[in-house]
C-alpha cells in the first residue's frame, strides 16, 4: 500500500539534503529509457515499411508513361480514365464473357449434333455422352480462334490509325500483317463453316415424316436464313465488344496497378503515420506518470524543492513573473540552471526528456517521413485523381 511505501521513502531518504533533486534526476533517467525502450518497439518495422515505400515512389514513376501498340513510349496523362469510363469497361468486359459463353454453348450444341459425321455411330454407343465432349471441345476452339482473329484485326486498325496520324513510316505496319492475314483467313473459315453449319442445322431439325414435309418446305427458308443470322449476329456483338476490349485494356491493366500500388502505398503511409502517433502518445503517457510520481514524492516529504534550493526557486517564480523566462521555448542553459527545482514546473521536468537525443533521434526521423509522406500526396493529389481503397 502507498502509506506503507511512503513510511520506507520518508525513513530512508526523509534526512538527505539532496533528496528531491536526486529523485528528479532518476525518474527523468528512468523515464527516458522506458520511453526509448517503447518507442523502438513501435518502429521496429520501420524499416521495412520505408524500403516498401521508396520502392512504390520507384514503381510510381513507371506508370508515368504508357507503351503503346506500336512499342512507343508515351506520357500518361492523368487521369487515364474517369470513374465513368472505367464502369463501362468493366460493363462492356463482362458483356463479352457472356457473349464469349453464349457462343460456346450455341456452338457445343450445333457440333454436338454434327458428332455423327466425324465418329462412328458404333463409337457414339459405346462411348455415351461423346457427343457432348466433342462439340464443347470444338466449340472452344472455333470460339478462342475467332477471338484471335477479332483481335488482331482491331490491333492491326490501331496501329494504322497510329502510322498515319503520326506520319510513320509505312514499316511499322509489317509485324502486323501475319496476324491480320490470319484474322482474314479465320474470318473466311467462319463465315463458310456457319452458312453451311447453318443449312444443317435447318436440315436436321426437318422430320422424315411426309405428313409435316409441306410446313417444314415453308419454314425451311426462313429457319435456315435465321440459323445463320443468329451466329453471325453474336459473332458481330463479340467484335464490336472486342473493339471496345482491345482499345483500353493495355491501359486499363496500367490503371488498375497504378490503383493498387496507390492503395498498398496508402497502407504503408498510414503505418508510418501510425507510429508517429503512437511514439508520441506514449512519450506524453510516461512523462505524465513520471511526473505524477513527483508529485507524490513532494506530498511524502512534504517539501517542493530541498531547502538550500529554495533561493533557486524563489528565482526561478520571479523570472517566470516578470516574462523574464519563457517556459514555452526554454533550451539547455536554462534548463541546467534550473535542474536542481526541476520538480517544480512540468515544462522544466519534460525539457529534461524530450531533449534526450535518443529520442528526439526518433521523433524527428518519423516526422521528417510523414512530411514527406504528406508532400508526396499533396503533389500526387494534383496530378492524379483520388482512388479509395476497395472494401
Amino acid at each position: 500500500m502507498w502509506f506503507v511505501k511512503s513510511w520506507i521513502y520518508k525513513g530512508r531518504y526523509g534526512k538527505l539534503p539532496f533528496k528531491m533533486r536526486n529523485f528528479t534526476e532518476s525518474y527523468q533517467e528512468e523515464c527516458r529509457e522506458e520511453i526509448k525502450n517503447q518507442l523502438k518497439e513501435i518502429i521496429v518495422k520501420l524499416p521495412h515499411v520505408w524500403t516498401r515505400l521508396n520502392l512504390k515512389v520507384l514503381k510510381q514513376k513507371m506508370h508515368d508513361n504508357f507503351v503503346d501498340i506500336l512499342g512507343r513510349s508515351n506520357p500518361v496523362k492523368w487521369p487515364i480514365f474517369t470513374e465513368n469510363e472505367v464502369a463501362k469497361f468493366k460493363q462492356n468486359r463482362f458483356a463479352y464473357v457472356v457473349v464469349l459463353f453464349l457462343m460456346v454453348f450455341f456452338e457445343s450444341v450445333l457440333y454436338s449434333l454434327m458428332t455423327s459425321l466425324f465418329i462412328k455411330k458404333q463409337t457414339l454407343k459405346d462411348f455415351a455422352g461423346i457427343e457432348f465432349i466433342f462439340g464443347f471441345a470444338f466449340a472452344v476452339i472455333f470460339v478462342a480462334a475467332l477471338h484471335f482473329a477479332f483481335k488482331s484485326l482491331w490491333e492491326f486498325f490501331e496501329a494504322k490509325y497510329l502510322v498515319e496520324r503520326d506520319n510513320l513510316n509505312k514499316v511499322e505496319l509489317k509485324p502486323f500483317y501475319k496476324n491480320l492475314v490470319l484474322a482474314i483467313i479465320i474470318l473466311f473459315v467462319f463465315i463458310i463453316t456457319n452458312v453451311y453449319t447453318g443449312f444443317i442445322r435447318a436440315t436436321i431439325l426437318e422430320p422424315s415424316s411426309t405428313a409435316s414435309s409441306t410446313f417444314i418446305d415453308k419454314i425451311h427458308g426462313p429457319l435456315l436464313v435465321f440459323s445463320i443470322a443468329i451466329t453471325f449476329i453474336v459473332a458481330l456483338v463479340m467484335a464490336l465488344l472486342e473493339k471496345e476490349i482491345a482499345e483500353k485494356s493495355e491501359k486499363y491493366k496500367v490503371f488498375k496497378n497504378w490503383k493498387r500500388q496507390q492503395k498498398e502505398r496508402k497502407l504503408y503511409n498510414s503505418q508510418v503515420r501510425e507510429m508517429l502517433k503512437k511514439c508520441l502518445e506514449a512519450k506524453d503517457i510516461l512523462i505524465e506518470k513520471y511526473w505524477g510520481v513527483m508529485k507524490d514524492l513532494q506530498r511524502v516529504f512534504e517539501i517542493e524543492v530541498d531547502a538550500d534550493k529554495q533561493p533557486l526557486y524563489d528565482e526561478l517564480n520571479e523570472k517566470v513573473k516578470i516574462n523574464d523566462i519563457n517556459l514555452q521555448k526554454l533550451d539547455d542553459n536554462i534548463y541546467q540552471n534550473y535542474l536542481p527545482v526541476a520538480i517544480t514546473r512540468h515544462e522544466l521536468f519534460e525539457y529534461g526528456i524530450d531533449s534526450d537525443k535518443g529520442i528526439t533521434d526518433i521523433i524527428t526521423d518519423l516526422r521528417n517521413k510523414v512530411a514527406i509522406i504528406e508532400e508526396f500526396e499533396k503533389k500526387n493529389a494534383a496530378t492524379r485523381i483520388e482512388v479509395e481503397p476497395e472494401i
